[in-house]
């Protein structure tokens, strides 16, 4: 171990480790969730660090040498080859503060070593006074959490994507199956799986749409903001310079904010992001939900749909099949959901000039958005890739069901049309064959009918003329 020394007192440090007091202290602390701070929001941190030292360096505010080590340290920690040093709890300290320490003291101490002294001494690079010059947790943090939703979001909305795709290339695999659509769970009137897919296309093309307009909202960035957003201690023009090299380095398309003090006060545009991701966690749980049911079965359940085969479906029902890649993909987007809720509270929990929950905002952002990734890749390579239209099953519902009696209606009338179906239920006839014996209308006119009824259609006026004849 080795001993450092903060304004609370001394600390004990492992002697091989590159954090330091603030995070030892930290880490002893908050034992909370068992989940470490997501190393996504660690390499954007890393990056802020970067690109300010640069900044300072081209300002003339911090020696070249010692920004170029730390540019060098940041590197590392973006590249992935200091993992291990970021040992904090995700459920921590108020505005990320500890994160933050955790990212200046590696970046430091690895700065400190490339420069010819030792660990802890702090002699040649100061987590504080260098790594974070122009900088505070309060501008930092949510910065960082800015860009990480981008990278993190953009792995969401590629794999939503690639679900889409497959929705529609399952509409256009099963052609113009008829089926019966559904309201209130009861039979209504005509559609083919061909639509039924393309609805859940369209669907998730427009969550896309609005986790796309949510990601436009989160491009304002408060660094070099410092402690309220005010700027103060930073050069003047640090934070246009340092918002330019993280766009750059960094390649997220991010813009300095037009307030600073509302960016560092007013956690809005993650409650956005977080509802988008919601949206989208509802469309996917509906049609998991629409799923199980066109599934169920299979002999006594609807059975429309079959899904493939993942696992056996219980302990003790033998050859028993349950629709488990649907059910976890409720269970992810129920979660989902929640995390909505965090965010909703934490960022109604601002005061005054600084909203302290931003670790809360982090995690249940990027849980949500890793979430709905992996959701939406099971899904799709699991199940929709593999599912299956039971035309036979189908065909036999549909001509079972009272649903086509709509379609008939300009033909014969809502109260004539009543009557038949009242009458072919209690006969245990299908409407078809009650409509074809009474002889008021041919079977190749009915087809016709019913083929029609899954779109707009104008009545067909030499079927109706041959119907009033009847």
């Amino acid at each position: 171990m080795r001993i450092e020394e903060d304004f609370i007192g001394k600390v004990k440090v492992p002697s091989d480790a590159y954090y330091g007091s603030f995070t030892a202290r930290a880490a002893g602390n908050f034992r909370l969730s068992g989940t470490p701070v997501n190393m996504e929001l660690i390499r954007a941190v890393a990056l802020i660090k970067k690109c300010a030292a640069i900044a300072n360096r081209e300002l003339g505010v911090l020696p070249p040498k010692t920004a170029d080590a730390i540019v060098s340290a940041s590197d590392e920690v973006i590249g992935g080859k200091l993992d291990s040093q970021f040992i904090l709890d995700a459920f921590q300290a108020g505005a990320g503060t500890p994160l933050h320490m955790n990212v200046n003291e590696v970046i430091a101490n690895r700065a400190e070593e490339n420069l010819g002294g030792k660990k802890g001494e702090y002699r040649l690079v100061h987590p504080n006074n260098h790594v974070n010059m122009s900088q505070s947790s309060n501008n930092v943090v949510p910065s960082a959490i800015k860009i990480a939703s981008m990278r993190l979001c953009a792995k969401t909305m590629a794999e939503a994507r690639l679900l889409k795709a497959s929705f529609e290339k399952k509409a256009g695999g099963c052609g113009g199956v008829m089926k019966i659509g559904r309201t209130h769970l009861q039979d209504a009137v005509p559609m083919t799986y061909s639509q039924a897919f393309l609805a859940y296309s369209r669907a998730i093309e427009k969550d896309m749409e609005s986790l796309e307009r949510a990601l436009l909202g989160i491009r304002e960035i408060g660094v070099g903001g410092t402690a309220i957003g005010s700027g103060i201690l930073a050069h003047p023009k640090f934070r246009e310079r340092v918002t330019e090299l993280i766009r750059k380095e960094g390649k997220v398309d991010v813009g300095i904010a037009k307030d600073g003090i509302e960016i560092t006060q007013d956690m809005n545009d993650f409650l956005e992001l977080s509802a988008a991701l919601r949206r989208y966690a509802v469309t996917l749980s509906r049609i998991a939900n629409d799923l199980r049911l066109l599934a169920s079965g299979p002999k006594a359940g609807i059975a429309e749909v079959i899904l493939p085969e993942v696992e056996p479906g219980s302990s003790i029902m033998p050859g028993k099949i349950n629709p488990s890649i649907p059910e976890a993909v409720n269970m992810a987007c129920f979660q989902a959901m929640a995390n909505d809720q965090g965010v909703l509270l934490a960022a109604n929990s601002g005061q005054l000039e600084l909203n302290f929950a931003t670790p809360i905002i982090a995690y249940d952002i990027f849980q949500s958005a890793g979430l709905l990734e992996r959701a939406s890749a099971m899904f799709r390579e699991h199940c929709i890739d593999g599912l299956r239209v039971d035309e036979k099953k189908t065909k036999e519902n549909f001509d079972r069901s009272f649903g086509y009696a709509t379609a008939l209606n300009p033909y014969l009338g809502y109260k004539e049309v009543s009557h038949l179906v009242k009458e072919a239920y209690a006969r245990n006839l299908s409407l078809r064959e009650l409509v074809v014996s009474k002889g008021i209308m041919n079977s190749e006119d009915l087809e016709k009918v019913i083929s029609s009824a899954i779109g707009p259609a104008e009545i067909d006026k030499a079927i109706l003329a041959r119907v009033k004849k009847k």
